[in-house]
């Protein structure tokens, strides 16, 4: 079976720490089944005998050749009884040099601060203790979906993640089932293009376990008998519904949307178009390096999260929005599991496009970190050493309207390729915008004067400074549509200019309300970011509406 780096990388991190007689690995996965299959082949390398304990089960050798000594086990025992079995068995490997290994399946219940006896957490930091200081060769590796880790063994546990399957892993798996659905009676096979429906396939499974890609695979063949391209949307369509069970990362739709439906920002429309190139096959093949991000900071309702949802369609690549306020539990160990949970599905995804929508709410200075026993710092640090080390093709779109917040060393050179910000649209960004909404309402905008519009909902009318931002200028039109819809009864009429302007009358523009916060992110942006924008050649935000 073909691995993936991760899993290789994983199987030596895990060999290391065996080998080094560390006396608890923490093994966080719900692939249970196919973790035992790769800890088999590391044991038998290690010349270790395996023994496994779970609550339903007792303690059972995961080799029938390791079952030869049927006496020294305790089939029926409890937590505690079958610790005690595992150092009678540890205690014998200073002797006969046979190493042991002993894993406990989801023991956490036992071992929970919250109503379980002390004696289960206390017996099993004693048989930490023990194989640290008397020699014993062997191990005790805990598997369960989560590393809700009790603080009395925090200093005694090592943990790890077990990968997703990776492309090559899951390439194996698609082609064996390609293979028997076309030696199958009764079911079909597309009957060209196999290659390239095999990737839609493989690049659809993504970011799923092994079981949910059997699963999904399954089921697209289940309706018709019959695997071809309409079930490469089908197993996409599953693999939203299984992410989104996470809570954590969710599918965004981008259906319909193209760089077009954004109005203005020429200049990080053109960065970004050049960057386009480097998700693709033959961008790859040339030694481009998959960029790391994109940080969007400045005024509210100026189109930050719009542009994460355009881009990515535009670029047809998924989109995935990571909750910040999600990451965090109060259990301890669970909102760093939660950020790693997330940092590996989006790279077992990838390419795809990671939205971090108001970001500072989830990384704040260290002003926001008192009082939480520095969880905030070790999110943080998590997430910054990802973002600096990640090698897969993920692209974080972040963006933040309280760049105050944020904590400097997120902001550097090396987190993200590039800061821009988000200014109040020019008038001809707003001319561009007006157009664009006008549209989606179904009118058409050479029935109105744009340029006459734009002009009226900047700092002309509004006062010096001070313009209307793409949200406001959204809410404005649908306002006006209630206007025209009210003004004439009820009864089928044309929006007009006038019901535009009668409108504009009653709004209370936000840089109004908020000039002053406005001018110091402006002077806040004059040292540390790019401007979107680039009011000095409106050409290149025409050409820009069909770039990227």
């Amino acid at each position: 079976m073909a691995r993936s780096l991760p899993a290789f990388r994983f199987l030596e991190e895990l060999r290391n720490l065996l080998t080094a007689r560390h006396p608890i690995v923490h093994v966080t996965t719900f692939e249970e089944d196919r973790l035992l299959k790769e800890i088999e082949i590391v044991a038998s390398k290690l010349s270790r005998k395996v023994h496994i304990w779970s609550t339903s089960r007792g303690i059972y050798a995961l080799r029938k050749s390791d079952n030869s000594n049927k006496g020294a086990l305790n089939p029926a025992a409890d937590l505690v009884g079958a610790i005690e079995t595992f150092e009678k068995l540890a205690e014998r490997s200073i002797h006969d040099s046979q190493g042991y290994l002993f894993i406990l399946l989801d023991p956490y219940p036992y071992l929970s601060n919250r109503g379980a006896n002390p004696i289960y957490r206390r017996r099993l930091r004693d048989f930490a203790i023990a194989i640290r200081t008397k020699g014993y060769q062997a191990s005790c590796l805990i598997v369960a979906p989560s590393a809700n880790l009790p603080y009395e063994l925090e200093k005694e546990v090592a943990i790890l993640d077990f990968p997703l399957p990776g492309r090559e892993e899951i390439s194996d798996l698609v082609r064996g089932f390609m293979k028997a659905v076309k030696s199958s009676p009764g079911l079909s096979l597309a009957e060209d293009s196999h290659e390239e429906l095999m990737r839609a396939l493989v690049d659809a499974s993504l970011g799923l376990t092994h079981m949910e890609v059997q699963s999904a695979l399954a089921s697209a063949v289940v309706d018709d008998r019959r695997l071809d391209w309409e079930d490469v949307e089908k197993i996409t369509g599953q693999k939203r519904q299984i992410i989104r069970k996470s809570g954590i990362l969710d599918f965004c739709d981008t259906a319909g949307l193209s760089i077009d439906h954004v109005g203005g920002m020429a200049r990080l429309k053109d960065w970004l178009r050049t960057r386009r190139a480097a998700f693709s096959v033959e961008g790859r093949n040339f030694g481009i390096k998959p960029p790391r991000g994109v940080l969007l900071t400045g005024i509210p309702g100026c189109g930050k999260s719009w542009s994460a949802k355009c881009v990515a369609a535009s670029w047809r690549l998924p989109l995935i929005r990571l909750d910040m306020g999600k990451v965090y539990s109060s259990l301890v160990g669970s909102s760093e599991e939660h950020l790693r949970t997330a940092m590996q599905t989006a790279e077992a995804v990838a390419p795809c496009v990671l939205w971090i929508d108001e970001i500072e709410k989830g990384l704040s200075a260290s002003r926001g970190y008192i009082g939480d026993s520095g969880v905030s710092l070790r999110v943080l640090g998590g997430f910054l050493t990802w973002l600096q080390e990640k090698t897969a093709a993920v692209f974080v779109f972040a963006t933040a309207n309280e760049i105050d917040l944020l904590p400097p060393e997120l902001l550097r050179k090396g987190r993200f390729d590039e800061i821009f910000f988000v200014d109040l649209p020019t008038d001809e960004e707003r001319r561009q915008i007006i157009r664009i909404h006008l549209l989606e309402t179904g009118r058409d905008p050479k029935n109105f004067n744009l340029d006459e519009l734009a002009r009226l909902s900047g700092d002309q009318r509004l006062g010096s400074g001070i313009a209307l931002t793409g949200a406001e200028i959204e809410a404005w039109i649908n306002e006006s549509l209630i206007h025209a819809f009210y003004r004439s009864n009820g009864k089928a009429c044309e929006l007009q200019t006038d019901d535009l302007m009668a409108v504009l009358d009653r709004l209370v523009p936000l840089a109004q309300i908020r000039s002053e916060e406005i001018q110091e992110m402006r002077h806040w942006a004059a040292t540390h970011a790019r401007s979107a924008s680039d009011a000095d050649t409106v050409e290149n935000d025409r050409i820009a509406l069909h770039g990227v």
